[in-house]
């Protein structure tokens, strides 16, 4: 698949189909990738935790908060729910650039969980007390992000923005997602 293709293809994804579990060992696939990837000065700070255990996502699951757009939706129901998790962490003392790198990471690892069919969500907004509880986030660290993962279930349609950027549900309850066109966010030279 090109590159391009990848990128069309990776799209944020809050509804799995959770009874497709994922062995630890294909998501080292996926940190491996970002393992690569470049970050400041070389320092290679993150580290990163996996769940896969029905358990512990279960302790996952309420520290998160889902679709910000969505305001009636209060995140993935029964059965739709991720069947595992990447926690993405960085030193409490900052570094410049940090958390440039845990974007980078971020990206290479969801684009390599494409690559192999899954479907993902980066999440910023959780409850770091939880998070840092359920995957005993090393010491001098906290989490930064963290990455859902599953099989899809369901569809997204990019479209392009008519009047506002929000993402939306259509009656199917397919998701939509507006994106600026190219000429849109070129600057003028």
């Amino acid at each position: 698949m090109r590159f391009s293709e990848l990128a069309l293809e990776t799209r944020s994804i809050r509804r799995f189909k959770q009874n497709v579990r994922f062995s630890r060992e294909n998501i080292y696939t996926f940190i491996d990738s970002a393992r690569f990837a470049p970050n400041a000065a070389n320092l290679q700070l993150l580290r990163f935790s996996v769940v896969t255990s029905e358990n512990n996502c279960e302790k996952i699951f309420p520290a998160l908060k889902w679709a910000g757009y969505l305001d009636e939706w209060k995140g993935p129901e029964e059965g739709e729910k991720p069947s595992a998790y990447i926690v993405i962490h960085a030193p409490d003392e900052e570094k410049p650039y940090t958390k440039i790198d845990v974007g980078i990471a971020a990206a290479y690892i969801v684009l390599s969980a494409r690559e192999a069919g899954y479907g993902s969500c980066i999440i910023m907004s959780f409850d770091c007390g939880i998070i840092s509880k359920a995957v005993n986030t090393p010491e001098d660290y906290r989490p930064q992000l963290v990455i859902a993962l599953g099989v899809s279930g369901e569809e997204v349609i990019l479209e392009t923005v008519q009047k506002d950027i929000k993402y939306w549900r259509d009656e199917l309850g397919r998701h939509h997602v507006p994106k600026l066109r190219l000429k849109d966010i070129l600057t003028k030279q």
